[in-house]
């Protein structure tokens, strides 16, 4: 597995508090078969700001403290998108070498230039990926706003914890019609090491029950893995399936 949203890097931001809480969080994860991590420090957040070079500091300690542990460590961050966003981001921001960058707002309503916002980073050649959009209220209110983002070549993640029923039962309805209408790219943890047991495992086992496992696979292993190379994830890839009309129409006539 490829966890692509994390806060286990250390005294960055509300996640881990010591490199030690971060070491112990890789190799829980490590036993749970995840290969690679993104490591996503909060980034020109209202709440939490951190900066780059602490970022960097940080990443090259954590990187040379788990060297001999079989992990990929990727660096990363989770940009808040406040108007302007898109003059003060690089390639630094971005998961790895890549162009893909994740990116939130706020819960309880979108900032009214959101869509020019993103509408900017993707002209510049960014991939956004919005964290969390099932926590959001007006996709829970409204799904097909998750949809109209699809549309305008924006990603979504889910969080384990949302599949899990951890946030309430609003945010899991919309988490689980999201994936039903295949809206969905990705599925991460959302780590802040505030609990002991590592939720990803978890929730893919739950999507690998409800659904199946290729599902499961994508989510979190095959679209994943393309950002490293920076390849295309396709945005809709669900194919709508068109009811046979004369199959139908034998039935009716069975049922006279």
């Amino acid at each position: 597995m490829i966890d692509i949203h994390t806060h286990i890097l250390h005294r960055c931001d509300d996640g881990s508090n010591s490199i030690e809480t971060s070491i112990a969080q890789i190799k829980n994860m490590i036993e749970q078969n995840v290969t690679d991590i993104v490591l996503t420090p909060h980034y020109l957040n209202i709440y939490v700001d951190t900066d780059k070079m602490i970022i960097q500091k940080r990443f090259t300690e954590l990187s040379a403290a788990v060297s001999d542990l079989d992990i990929n460590l990727h660096k990363g961050g989770e940009i808040f998108l406040n108007p302007g966003i898109e003059n003060k981001i690089d390639q630094d921001h971005c998961i790895g070498n890549s162009s893909y960058i994740l990116v939130e707002t706020n819960m309880s309503e979108f900032s009214p230039d959101i869509i020019e916002t993103l509408y900017k980073l993707v002209k510049k050649g960014f991939k956004p990926i919005i964290a969390h959009p099932e926590r959001y209220n007006y996709i829970i209110n409204d799904i097909r706003i998750a949809e109209d983002f699809l549309h305008r070549n924006v990603y979504l993640q889910i969080n384990a914890g949302s599949v899990l029923g951890l946030y309430g039962s609003k945010i899991t309805k919309t988490v689980w019609d999201l994936i039903d209408n295949g809206y969905v790219h990705f599925l991460a943890s959302d780590n802040h090491c505030k609990i002991d047991k590592y939720l990803l495992p978890l929730a893919v086992n739950a999507i690998r029950d409800r659904i199946d496992d290729y599902t499961a696979r994508l989510l979190t292993e095959i679209n994943p893995g393309k950002i490293f190379d920076d390849q295309k994830v396709d945005f809709f890839y669900l194919k709508e399936e068109k009811p046979d009309k004369k199959s139908i129409f034998e039935k009716i006539l069975r049922k006279l």
